[in-house]
């Protein structure tokens, strides 16, 4: 549903993570879980091209399977009774890039990024009113990130070839705070705050090697290892509104509002990267229609604007790169007794900036993204 799901409460994976007081009012237990059997990314450094032949080249390169999430329910009448407790886990960030920045007979630069990040957490709820419910979720996320950048200059008369590797792996804890509450039998209400994250551990590494045919030193090197890294997760304010204007059709909206942060990636200010990420708002709109009492259609459409500034070629180490994108959902959901059955997908893309390293020099550069991914997923209440 294009993850507007603030005020939604039929999902014990979207549940803990968008809102953890909705949990309270999921009736018996269940468990559910979603995988990303394909996943397919379509990134274009240095220049433009017509955005819609990423959609012919969707059957091509290489297709990653990420688990999307999972969760369960649980309830027990000798631990904590009145509570609704649920097990969540989530990867909500995976990209990756391997390829050419720049081509020319005498200049070959290029980039290969892997970024992921995988979350483990618990929520638990509490009915404080027949309509209204309080929740929390806490998780601990780990997220490791790798960088490998080459520029290579050659002429008839002289060679410079640079290189740059950067990693790290960064740990920390961010709780979720929620509100619930249901306005009658079709209107239902959702707030919840995701504070900003705290810092458990981070470890990472850099080198970076220089040679140049023209200098008289044959290469320059520098790298260092057991860097401490820190990461801030920004903050997030959702606020969503879910209603049922017929039987069998819901609706739901979601506004989200993304605070500042700005953190060194590495502790080490000669080559550490300043990340920065300005206040911003993304929203979500999404559906569910029943067209069977056995089967549900859902779509979504939302926003996933960057928070970073505009890419500065002065500044590379304090920028990150500028893409905003729009996305859509759609799934289908097939019901037998108590187990359903769903298969789909998303699509997510748009155009931005980038700073990348070609022909000896830091620049900005054209970046275009399409993500392809389908999903199937099931979940099984009791």
């Amino acid at each position: 549903m294009g993850g507007a799901y603030t005020a939604m409460d039929q999902d014990a994976s979207a549940m803990a993570w968008y809102n953890p007081a909705t949990l309270a009012f999921l009736r018996g237990q269940s468990f559910s879980a979603a995988v990303g059997i394909y996943k397919k990314f379509d990134t274009v450094y240095g220049f433009s091209e017509d955005i819609t032949k990423a959609s012919m080249r969707v059957n091509q390169g290489f297709f990653r399977a990420l688990p999307s999430s999972t969760g369960s329910i649980v309830r027990s009448k000798d631990f904590l009774p009145d509570y609704t407790i649920a097990l969540s886990i989530v990867t909500p960030e995976y990209e990756n890039y391997k390829g050419d920045i720049a081509s020319t007979p005498t200049n070959s630069s290029s980039l290969t990024v892997v970024d992921e990040s995988l979350w483990v957490g618990s929520g638990v709820s509490k009915k404080i009113s027949e309509r209204e419910s309080v929740g929390l979720s806490i998780y601990y996320t780990a997220r490791s990130y790798q960088q490998s950048v080459s520029d290579r200059t050659f002429s008839t008369t002289s060679k410079q070839i640079y290189t740059e590797e950067r990693e790290f792996t960064q740990n920390g804890i961010v709780p979720i705070l929620g509100y619930f509450y249901r306005w009658g039998p079709r209107l239902r209400f959702g707030a919840s705050v995701r504070f900003s994250s705290i810092h458990i551990a981070g470890r990472g590494s850099y080198f970076d090697s220089t040679i140049d045919s023209t200098s008289s030193a044959a290469s320059t090197d520098r790298s260092f290892s057991a860097l401490d890294s820190k990461t801030r997760i920004p903050s997030r304010i959702s606020f969503g509104i879910s209603g049922r204007p017929l039987d069998e059709l819901w609706l739901s909206a979601d506004l989200s509002y993304y605070g500042k942060e700005q953190y060194e990636d590495v502790l080490e200010s000669t080559v550490s990267s300043k990340v920065e990420h300005l206040n911003i708002l993304n929203g979500s709109l999404g559906g569910e229609l029943a067209l069977r009492p056995w089967l549900k259609a859902r779509l979504g459409v939302f926003t996933n604007f960057s928070s970073h500034p505009d890419p500065d070629a002065s500044k590379v180490h304090a920028t990150g790169d500028r893409v905003d994108q729009l996305g859509f959902s759609a799934n289908l959901a097939l019901r037998s007794g108590g187990i359903q059955y769903t298969f789909g997908g998303y699509y997510t893309g748009g155009r931005g900036r980038s700073v990348q390293r070609i022909n000896q020099q830091y620049e900005v550069v054209p970046k275009a993204i399409q993500v392809f991914t389908m999903l199937v997923g099931t979940s099984y209440s009791f």
